[in-house]
């Protein structure tokens, strides 16, 4: 729905003429010339989804080592504690503040995946998303 009307704009807004190609007794004479993509750029954007997917894959594994990090530091300094009650409160609010991150890890995937259907029709289109070569 949506995507399928951004892309058909890009592409028209894409191919438009500018103004920068005149036509000068009845040949077209481009002012511009054709840009070529650098080496090493695809000229296929269907690629892009899948690197936007690792990328959220790579930070989602970073805040899950992160929480249980701090999940397991927190429950060494409160066994470590020996009933000093400054340390038993930091192991207290390090256990917390970790399980907070975590839910919050988690509820960022339903909302992510709510906004996705309304705005989109598929649970996984801001997560995956596929996108459509453009070829003029």
């Amino acid at each position: 729905m949506i995507i399928e009307t951004l892309t058909n704009l890009f592409i028209k807004t894409a191919y438009a003429d500018t103004g920068f190609n005149t036509t000068v007794g009845g040949a077209k004479n481009d002012i511009i010339g054709t840009i070529a993509l650098p080496s090493g750029i695809p000229s296929d954007i269907s690629k892009t989804g899948d690197f936007i997917t690792v990328i959220i894959r790579f930070i989602i594994i970073i805040g899950g080592l992160f929480t249980l990090w701090q999940f397991l530091s927190g429950g060494l300094t409160f066994i470590t504690s020996g009933g000093d009650k400054t340390k038993v409160q930091e192991a207290g609010n390090k256990i917390t503040m970790s399980l907070i991150g975590l839910v919050i890890m988690a509820a960022s995937f339903i909302i992510i995946a709510i906004i996705s259907k309304l705005l989109f029709g598929d649970f996984t289109a801001i997560l995956i998303p596929k996108f459509k070569s453009v070829t003029p």
